[in-house]
């Protein structure tokens, strides 16, 4: 067809040429005939989108043997802070191993954490900030004569900092205990394995009811407070062998097999935890190793990575990480065209499916409305959500550190009319969209809207209606004010259209 010329083109929110002059204009307005915006999310079960709760405990020895408050092991904690701060919510609170009977428990304890939600005014006056918790191991008084007693002191540690939002339910718990020598409280007018195994059978019933989803064996019993944690682990860095003759062990000659810490650490790692009548392991990555959750101070020829170790078990963990649903957009966000979702893991489009799913099936389903749900389901429940979410099966279940990307775009949007600024001569009026030409049809073209004959002026009009076939008025409106051709059957357009329109403005 022949292009109209010269011509008038009416973006929907500028104002047009007054009733002298007519000059032809060609500009696109996106603000009304709007393109679709298509979104992408990329993400991974690394970084997942609501970061873990991970609380740390580190009793660092402070025994006039030990050597540990050195450069190299305050670097070693300074680098294990930083890493823990990208991953999670954390408390980290760091306490001296060894005090004196009539110490407090939080004696020279401090904390560190991302942020000071739930932290009670108790918690705050041990907070430090995250650049001086290196310094902070320089002001541990040096303890001797002093019963070392690592284990129980964790649990009195945790029992005593619950209430103040340091050591927080449904978390991760993580103690370390860094000693050159070994629990002794179990020894007391004399020293037998009888006696450290009841000290042993005893912390651990203690811990196990604090941890939650424990049922104590005849005999024991649980009361007070339980953390329902998601995992608890003791973990220790201590000699793994007696001493003999005159070698020394962390660069010192007085020191002692860290047994007591290590059998407890088995203990602790190999305890499953009761789900509905079932017992589960949620402890991974120490399978194969000689001493669950032991690690080798005299193995330690550089202490800068005297965490090493424990970083691994809680990446292995980490590792465990399943989701089978995955955010989309959050509650308020812009319209999403629930046919246009599209889900991508690690590069390849996963395919969408339908009720009812058949067994065994790969892909994702996606619903139209605001869902509250958790996105992990292993290794338990957790990290939720609330907003728009797919739901993933089979193959294209999310695990770490697999990653994922949801492509989205807003709904298509129908537009009913187009608006004229002056008063039309109906006769002169030409129309194209898209660069086709419209007749003036009530069927499939367009009609001037009329009063009384003439051309009628709308100071407020929706342009956007529900679709072709539907005349109803859309929302959000796109309101206009001016005179009005009302499209009918394929003149009716959608987003990005260009409109361009000449006509004579009546006298």
């Amino acid at each position: 067809m022949k292009k109209l010329y010269p011509i008038l083109f009416l973006a929907f929110f500028i104002a047009s040429c007054g009733e002298e002059s007519f000059a032809p204009k060609s500009q696109y307005d996106a603000q009304v005939a709007n393109p679709i915006s298509i979104s992408n999310t990329n993400s991974c079960s690394a970084f997942t989108h609501i970061k873990p709760k991970v609380d740390f405990l580190f009793l660092w020895d402070n025994s006039t043997s030990a050597t540990f408050i050195n450069s190299a092991t305050k670097t070693a904690l300074n680098n294990l802070v930083h890493s823990v701060s990208d991953r999670f919510d954390y408390h980290i609170m760091l306490a001296p191993l060894v005090k004196r009977s009539y110490d407090p428990v939080n004696y020279q304890a401090r904390i560190v954490t991302e942020n000071t939600d739930g932290l009670s005014s108790d918690a705050l006056s041990m907070r430090i900030d995250m650049t001086y918790a290196d310094d902070h191991l320089d002001t541990l008084s040096y303890s001797s004569g002093s019963q070392e007693s690592g284990i129980s002191r964790s649990i009195d540690i945790i029992k005593a900092n619950h209430t103040n939002g340091v050591f927080r339910r449904n978390s991760y718990v993580y103690v370390v205990v860094m000693s050159n020598q070994d629990d002794s409280s179990w020894k007391k007018q004399q020293v037998s394995s009888i006696d450290q195994e009841n000290y042993l059978r005893e912390e651990l019933n203690e811990w196990l009811c604090l941890r939650g989803a424990y049922n104590p064996p005849s005999g024991s019993s649980c009361t007070g407070f339980r953390l329902d944690s998601l995992e608890m682990r003791f973990m220790n860095i201590s000699a793994f062998v007696p001493k003999v003759g005159s070698n020394t062990c962390g660069s010192v000659a007085s020191w002692e097999q860290g047994g007591t810490y290590q059998m407890f650490s088995e203990r602790v790692y190999n305890s499953n935890y009761i789900e509905s009548g079932n017992s589960i392991k949620r402890h991974y990555g120490q399978e194969g190793r000689a001493k669950r959750d032991s690690y080798n101070l005299c193995d330690q020829s550089n202490y800068t990575q005297i965490f090493d170790g424990i970083n691994s078990s809680i990446e292995d963990t980490l590792i465990r990480h399943k989701y089978n649903y995955w955010p989309v957009a959050s509650t308020g966000s812009a319209a999403i065209d629930p046919n246009e979702v599209r889900v991508f893991k690690n590069g390849v489009e996963q395919p969408r499916l339908s009720n009812p799913i058949p067994a065994g099936a790969s892909g994702f389903t996606f619903t139209n409305s605001v869902q509250y749900v958790n996105t992990r389901y292993e290794p338990t429940p957790g990290e939720p959500f609330q907003g728009y979410v797919v739901r993933l099966y089979g193959s294209s279940i999310v695990t770490y550190p697999e990653c994922i990307r949801v492509q989205t775009q807003t709904p298509k949007e129908y537009f009913g009319y187009v608006d004229l600024q002056t008063k039309p001569v109906e006769s002169s009026i030409q129309l194209e969209i898209n660069g086709v030409n419209i007749p003036q049809s009530s069927t499939n073209g367009w009609q001037l809207m009329k009063s009384g004959g003439q051309p009628q002026y709308f100071p407020n009009k929706n342009i956007k209606i529900q679709s072709p076939t539907n005349f109803s008025e859309a929302t959000p409106a796109i309101n206009k004010s001016g005179y009005f051709l009302k499209l009918n059957g394929s003149a009716v357009y959608s987003n990005g259209a260009t409109i361009e329109v000449i006509y004579d403005p009546s006298t």
